[in-house]
């Protein structure tokens, strides 16, 4: 089977408003069992071999086009899971596709996002220079009015003590305008400090460290238990790559030195409310493949954590890109049923991650 083609503009799947918290996390190419014997071979994984055994062979034609093909894996789900499969044939050759990759994890012009800064080192005067322009805006005092008014609910992501800290930063308002721009300036703050201190517990215990969620009296989301299952689920990974799995479980105790890391802070529009996130960038470049993992293991809202693996493949001159996410919803059983829970479940994530493939395809397009 020969892939190679030109880009071509990919029709446009429709995206539906964000109506519930996904927690999200993604592992590499697959847990197909049709490709078993595929990894069972000592020969490195070709991008021929990867589509003519998984469920991208009855999409050739597409990726022969340049187009992104996603799927999703209902057969293979539980009743609480999102699989999704997203592929896309690049014409470039995967050390400029893998850079390309890399470079854009500092990119602040994709759909939605309003700024993106590198976190380097983990002293104070560092993290006060990493975090100094993380802030609101006069036009985000919405935001700003419901931070003030906080309470222990699903329109944050914030653990008990962050949610105190809050509180205490507008309680020093009482008898000033909380409504202007010093209210904006306290929100600010407390925002930075809730980022410093996530990404403090990150680098010191790696997802281990991270507090739950407080989303009600006696309602707590964990984090750091999402993250840990759904890397432990890698089954592919821990067999073909198995140091960069020891890696990705328990970083940073084992924080691999021939691996690329960086951490950076984000902020985006989502769901028309500006979201603060962190994430952490590792990278496995080797001449016959690249592992890329972006694990968003921070956000303000809506989504709680999100893991990205990417596989890239050489192909002669092209490169095969590949990512599987796998997610689970605290919601997929509304009572608006499951179905349409689900559907707008796979919207929900292909609008999170398509932009990485059309930023890819659109850097490279020749």
């Amino acid at each position: 089977m020969k892939i190679k083609g030109k880009v071509n503009d990919q029709r446009c799947l429709g995206t539906a408003p964000r109506t519930f918290l996904l927690i999200a996390a993604a592992i590499i190419v697959v847990q197909f069992s049709p490709i078993a014997s595929v990894y069972s071979q000592s020969a490195p994984l070709t991008a021929k071999e990867l589509v003519e055994s998984t469920a991208l062979k009855a999409h050739v034609e597409e990726l022969q086009n340049g187009e992104i093909v996603a799927l999703n894996r209902q057969e293979t789900e539980s009743s609480n899971e999102l699989n999704m499969i997203m592929a896309v044939l690049i014409p470039a050759p995967l050390q400029k596709t893998v850079d390309t990759l890399n470079r854009q994890s500092t990119d602040d012009s994709g759909p939605g996002i309003l700024a993106v800064g590198e976190i380097k080192g983990m002293k104070p005067a560092e993290l006060d220079q990493a975090f100094t322009k993380v802030g609101f805006e006069p036009g985000e005092k919405e935001e700003v009015e419901r931070l003030m008014e906080i309470e222990p609910d699903d329109a944050f992501n914030f653990s008990t003590e962050e949610i105190a800290l809050i509180r205490k930063r507008a309680d020093k308002l009482k008898g000033k305008e909380k409504h202007g721009k010093a209210a904006i300036d306290a929100m600010s703050s407390a925002m930075r400090d809730v980022l410093k201190g996530r990404y403090l517990s990150y680098r010191k215990k790696g997802p281990a460290g991270l507090a739950p969620y407080q989303f009600g009296p006696s309602k707590q989301v964990t984090p750091s238990a999402e993250l840990i299952a759904a890397t432990e689920a890698m089954r592919i990974v821990q067999k073909r790559y198995p140091r960069y799995y020891q890696c990705l479980r328990y970083y940073p105790e084992k924080s691999d030195a021939g691996y690329v890391h960086g951490f950076y802070w984000a902020k985006q529009r989502e769901s028309d409310r500006p979201l603060f996130l962190l994430k952490h960038w590792i990278l496995d470049i080797q001449p016959d493949y690249a592992l890329i993992t972006e694990r968003r293991f921070y956000l303000s809202h809506s989504l709680n954590d999100l893991q990205v693996v990417i596989g890239c493949l050489p192909h002669g001159d092209n490169t095969l890109v590949v990512l599987l996410n796998q997610t689970f919803t605290e919601k997929v059983n509304m009572s608006i049923g499951k179905t349409i829970a689900k559907t707008i479940g796979y919207r929900e994530v292909e609008k999170n991650i398509r932009p990485i493939f059309e930023n890819l395809r659109k850097a490279l397009k020749p």
